[in-house]
């Protein structure tokens, strides 16, 4: 429950969600054809664009292993494999695809269902007005559906840019990004919808550059690629399955697909645990969720594993899905009782034993308010909430989680709404779902239906944790909420059952644990227009058919192959299952350690990069199927990587296309090693011949020039090339009028191919 709150307003552009089908707990699902994604832009997207190959490892890593990335250009080396086939071409103009009819070639050399597209910085450098970058995107469009009628675009709003010789260029991007939303609402059709992604609000172009225009390795393709993610998932087909309750883009969904939108209430379970009747006549009510209250230790209980396994019984008793929330964290930076997510993480690692398999029934809602108004604590929101989500995640807690705002809750600075995208991503299983608490603060329709569509433009799952319809802060508009909630497919949980003091007892939903009794705001909540028995739908792991408890077979035993000093390739024999099996884990020991989860797959085999040169690994994998089921672990398989160090032949290709015409160009190089052994470290030397200059820093490399010799040492990512792998570098230069490619190019000394 909320203290006393400012107010804030925030505004967003709609775009078209993925809407989810149920499926029954035992459907299987017919093979289909991957999703052809194509990625169209300029040099941001492909050279090398290694937010792409973030995405798609992303989506690997989340279970979204059907998709196909496409394009007529090949993908360049990010430090790991990828799916990296783009139309990404550097120093392009939107207008000049359209003006040179380029698209439509590529679009019949790759068929996609989805484009997502971040073009007009070349466009905007070139000083064209926004309008004219419109028109483009319009005749770019309706090629997209001559090709393909029921294409999905997914448009960014570029991010800003600040390049030395342009002082114009930051305007002229914030004027093509206003117009942005407004020509995609204009031309978006159910058929083929339009998604609007910001890619601008907060991106830093000195933090997040190399250049002020391109995106940096250490934080802007990450940032760019946590705004890609969600508006992708959310535009992929919806029947992927997946263990337990999960985030599927905008929403909640249940191992097996089915969309579930949380109807419930809050229990203080933590201060009146005899009133375990509760459950039961919250049930009657048509509740699907409860939220209940529990204790850390800090301030209250610390409930037991051995009661938060009854609680989570009671639950599933009474067909309730269960979220459970530590309370200590509540205002923690001005409460001085109050606990720290630190140590909500701590209890939660203690009761795991109560909570591991429980993923189909159980959300952990990391801490109550966990922080609040006290500006400069609430500020670490993000970097506590994703530190103790990662903890929760190395301890082995696979549950959906739930992440309250700061400020009680309330979220009056937006702390959480703008930083909601970075926790996202910083969950290894990117299954955390925001719990906005309404109450003062959000007493206009303009206040929550702002703040919802904040959300949705972003593609972020969303909850409304708690409200009520009165508090000492203001009047929250509940009608609007719930109304809202009910109309986007959010959930809500209202405060709630029973049992609040004195100054707040209008809060009660029922009057002293009396299910007979409903207050006002009881028969407000549970029985009036949007209410709960007018619009809960229990859970399908419930009422949706028969529960699968059947696990799959174990798998059989990895074999390794493509060992290098830094990867190796495991493949294995596939399990059955009575329904079909969903994906595989993968586990990894170093020597005689522990095993861990490094990975899932849906498909048999799977490589592992990152490791240590001239170090044994072990390697098991274990099956899982749509209801949550796993299976056994197999036998482990001992792999040891090859010794590091070496030089081998070397291979570089080099573009350098110019801007519209003028003396700027974009280089392209892509360098890979055809020896037969590790390369580690290297520096690339060449020389210009005509007077050319690179504008420093440059991507993928520290570069320096003198004179007409110009050499790039690799950074720390990509400074390992096993044998035939690539990377790439870059950099925006100028010309005195002729810009012809370097003569030769040496790596480490040796002379490379061209090619």
């Amino acid at each position: 429950m909320p203290r006393r709150f400012l107010r804030a307003v925030v505004v967003g552009v709609l775009f078209a969600v993925c809407a989810l089908v149920p499926l029954p707990a035992t459907a299987t699902t017919t093979a289909v054809a991957p999703t052809r994604i194509m990625a169209l832009g300029d040099s941001i997207t492909g050279s090398p664009g290694c937010w792409r190959a973030l995405l798609w490892k992303h989506l690997q890593d989340t279970g979204h292993t059907d998709v196909d990335f496409v394009g007529t250009l090949p993908p360049q080396g990010c430090g790991f494999a990828y799916d990296g086939e783009n139309e990404g071409h550097g120093g392009f103009l939107a207008t000049g695809i359209v003006r040179d009819n380029q698209l439509p070639g590529w679009l019949s050399a790759t068929r996609p269902d989805i484009v997502l597209m971040h073009l007009g910085t070349n466009d905007v450098w070139n000083g064209i007005a926004a309008s004219a970058i419109l028109d483009a995107f319009t005749t770019l469009l309706g090629q997209m559906r001559a090709g393909n009628p029921a294409t999905k675009l997914v448009v960014a709003k570029i991010i800003p840019m600040n390049p030395a010789d342009c002082a114009a260029c930051a305007q002229r991007v914030i004027d093509l990004d206003n117009a942005i939303p407004g020509w995609a609402q204009a031309h978006s059709t159910a058929a083929s919808p339009i998604t609007v992604v910001d890619q601008w609000t907060g991106f830093d172009t000195a933090a997040d550059t190399t250049d002020g225009v391109h995106p940096n390795s250490t934080s802007g393709i990450q940032k760019m690629e946590s705004r890609w993610y969600p508006a992708l998932v959310a535009a992929l087909p919806c029947a992927t399955a997946a263990t337990g309750l999960h985030v599927s883009g905008t929403q909640v969904a249940e191992a097996n697909g089915a969309a579930f939108v949380m109807r419930g209430v809050n229990h203080p379970y933590a201060w009146y645990p005899s009133q375990t009747g509760a459950f039961a006549d919250i049930k009657s009510f048509g509740a699907n969720t409860v939220r209940v209250v529990l204790g850390s230790g800090q301030r209250w209980g610390p409930t037991s594993a051995a009661e938060v396994t009854s609680v989570v019984a009671l639950c599933k008793q009474n067909r309730l899905i269960c979220v459970l929330e530590a309370h200590d964290t509540t205002g923690y930076g001005e409460e001085g009782a109050a606990a720290s997510l630190d140590q909500a993480a701590s209890y939660w690692i203690s009761v795991a034993s109560a909570l591991k398999g429980q993923e189909n029934y159980v959300v952990i809602n990391l801490g109550n308010e966990p922080f609040g108004n006290n500006q400069q604590v609430s500020a670490t929101w993000a970097s506590a909430t994703s530190a103790a989500i990662t903890r929760l995640r190395g301890a082995g807690l696979q549950h959906l989680l739930m992440a309250d705002a700061p400020m009680w809750g309330q979220d009056w600075q937006n702390v959480m709404r703008d930083n909601a995208a970075s926790v996202l991503a910083a969950d290894p299983q990117h299954n955390t779902v925001f719990s906005i608490h309404m109450y003062g603060v959000y007493d206009t329709a303009a206040e929550i239906t702002g703040y919802f569509d904040a959300f949705r433009t972003a593609g972020l799952p969303l909850v409304v944790g708690e409200f009520g319809n009165l508090h000492t802060d203001g009047d929250p508009d509940e009608d609007t909420i719930m109304a809202e909630a009910q109309a986007r497919g959010l959930g809500y949980l209202g405060w709630s059952w029973s049992g609040n003091s004195s100054d707040v007892a209008y809060l009660d939903l029922v009057t002293s644990f009396d299910p007979a009794r409903l207050t006002a705001w009881g028969e407000r909540f549970l029985t009036g227009a949007n209410g709960v028995r007018r619009t809960s739908k229990e859970a399908t792991v419930y009422g949706g058919g028969t529960t699968d408890t059947q696990a799959p077979t174990t798998p059989g035993t990895p074999s390794a192959s493509a060992v290098t000093a830094t990867g190796a390739t495991l493949s294995w024999a596939a399990s059955t299952d009575n329904v079909g099996v969903t994906g595989y884990d993968v586990l990894r020991a170093t020597g005689s350690g522990t095993f861990i989860q490094v990975g899932t797959t849906g498909t048999t085999t799977f490589t592992d990069s990152g490791l240590t040169a001239s170090t044994t690994y072990r390697y098991q994998v274990r099956a899982r199927d749509a209801a949550g089921n796993t299976s056994a672990n197999s036998a482990a398989v001992s792999v040891t990587t090859a010794a590091g160090g070496g030089t081998g032949s070397c291979k570089i290709g080099y573009s350098a296309p110019a801007w519209g015409g003028g003396n700027g160009f974009t280089a392209s190089v892509t360098i890979t090693n055809t020896g037969a052994s590790t390369l580690t470290g290297w520096t690339l030397a060449f020389g210009y011949t005509a007077g050319q200059r690179v504008t420093l820093p440059g991507w993928g490399a520290t570069f320096t020039q003198s004179g007409g010799d110009v050499t790039a040492t690799n950074l720390a990512w990509n400074g390992t090339l096993a044998p035939n792998a690539s990377t790439s570098i870059g950099f925006n230069g100028t010309s005195t009028g002729t810009n012809p490619a370097p003569a030769a190019f040496t790596l480490n000394g040796t002379t490379c191919t061209a090619g």
